[in-house]
């Protein structure tokens, strides 16, 4: 008996769409026919790695960078290619990451059995068929999918409280990510940066090539500044063992926090080894926290812990010493109150954090670097606007992402697994918090391919 062709549908082609489509290829049956979809051409980029400036640097070392989890040193290997003498602690561009997806995913497609197209469009809709679903494509294409792998990653930042007035205004830059083309023509712009992390570095380095006259501020709650990971990577000559300290203590922020402050204070010059020490027990402690405590840790926690966890690279934070000791930027600690368009430039009211004291600066643009939403009640995007309509994604109870069983299958609305349908990206830190990087994100979407092949098979062998 002839077996039926299985195709899986995978949308969204940034690190973990790609990924998956990489280790789907590896183990597939013959005969299999994966489909991935894209909205941009950008095929293995995505927001993270289609940046074209060499001066925005992965923030882990190139040594712990592999897309694969069985070949750990891949981009490695990719790097030392272009450039000897690159070893496992150097910080490279985000740009050839870029470039290294893309030819692990055109050799995966090469040497698999598997057929392999590629879509640039818009998902317009997805409907249930039996024990699949019909896809349709705004290029007006119809692919019906035995599985379906939703890969999407990060989107534009929420507009932060306060800014209501700039919507729509010129002088306000809502996606960081987007060229920068709008930032006045000024020698010397003041421009006002809404964020103090990640983000925010990244655009100061771009302001810094496009204007290097500018005058950047950063407004932050907090006004926390990023921190760096070290010059010369691993540290020797320390050990800890506050996992298993952890993994036995109570399970409430309190416990956590108590812990790892004692033996950070046992050695202060290792609280970058401390913090990484905790990277592979971080989604079990997650778990193991009540509602109220997870609630308690996004309060009090997180922004200390995203400072501390998501390190810049090292040659990146010097730029930003640089800025700093040239005051050319600023920071200040407080929320933004109010704003008022006035002729080419904004106003900008902030309430400074620890005293009653509200200043007023004039800005010539702003740029919202609040980081990425995961809130798809915020999420403007019309594709998760329709997933939402159509109850086949719902927002869990903390607002951090989208509800998904451990087995990678999106639970709707009416909290039933849809078997034919997959997450897989950075959304996954609504269960398991620890999925935003290239570490543990390989390690699911190898997880999830594995999982798919194995009903691909299953499914044929019945068959037969």
């Amino acid at each position: 008996m002839e077996c039926q062709v299985k195709r899986l549908v995978i949308i969204g082609a940034g690190f973990s769409g790609a990924v998956t489509a990489i280790e789907f290829l590896k183990r597939a049956p013959e005969g299999a026919h994966l489909t991935i979809i894209n909205r941009s051409g950008k095929m293995a980029r995505g927001l993270a790695y289609g940046t074209n400036s060499p001066h925005h640097l992965l923030n882990v070392p190139a040594g712990n960078m592999s897309a694969l989890v069985d070949q750990p040193d891949s981009f490695l290997a990719f790097c030392q290619r272009i450039d000897p003498d690159t070893h496992s602690g150097s910080f490279v561009s985000r740009k050839m990451y870029g470039a290294y997806l893309s030819e692990m995913l055109g050799q995966a497609e090469a040497q698999s059995r598997v057929k392999c197209s590629r879509i640039t469009g818009e998902v317009l809709s997805i409907q249930p068929d039996g024990a699949g679903a019909v896809i349709d494509v705004s290029t007006g294409e119809r692919i019906v999918a035995d599985h379906v792998v939703l890969a999407f990653g990060n989107f534009s930042p929420a507009r932060p409280s306060g800014l209501q007035q700039l919507d729509s205004c010129s002088v306000y830059t809502e996606d960081p990510w987007l060229p920068l083309a709008q930032v006045s023509s000024d020698q010397a712009p003041r421009v006002l940066l809404v964020g103090s992390g990640l983000t925010a570095v990244d655009t100061l380095i771009s302001l810094r090539q496009s204007h290097p006259a500018a005058k950047v501020t950063m407004v932050s709650r907090r006004g926390l500044l990023p921190t760096a990971h070290r010059d010369r990577i691993p540290a020797l000559g320390f050990s800890t063992t506050i996992c298993a300290g952890l993994l036995a203590s109570a399970p409430s922020v309190s416990s956590y926090m108590r812990l790892v402050r004692r033996e950070v204070a046992r050695s202060p010059e290792h609280w970058r080894e401390v913090v990484a020490a905790l990277r592979p027990i971080t989604s079990e402690l997650w778990e193991r926290l009540p509602l109220d405590e997870r609630k308690r840790f996004l309060r009090h926690v997180q922004p200390h812990w995203d400072v501390y966890r998501h390190r810049v690279a090292p040659q990146t934070y010097h730029i930003y010493q640089e800025a700093l000791a040239t005051s050319s930027v600023s920071s200040i600690a407080g929320r933004i109150l109010s704003v008022a368009v006035e002729g080419e430039c904004v106003s900008v009211h902030i309430k400074t954090r620890g005293v009653e004291n509200v200043v007023e600066c004039q800005f010539d643009q702003v740029i919202n670097c609040t980081g990425p939403c995961t809130d798809i009640e915020k999420i403007t995007d019309p594709f998760i606007s329709y997933l939402s309509n159509e109850a086949m994604i719902c927002a869990d109870a903390l607002n951090l992402g989208i509800k998904v069983g451990k087995d990678y299958a999106v639970v709707d609305s009416s909290g039933k697994s849809i078997r034919w349908l997959s997450y897989v990206g950075p959304m996954l830190k609504a269960q398991l918090w620890e999925a935003t990087a290239v570490p543990e994100l390989r390690q699911h979407a190898r997880a999830l391919a594995i999982e798919v092949v194995k009903s691909f098979t299953s499914v044929e062998s019945n068959s037969i």
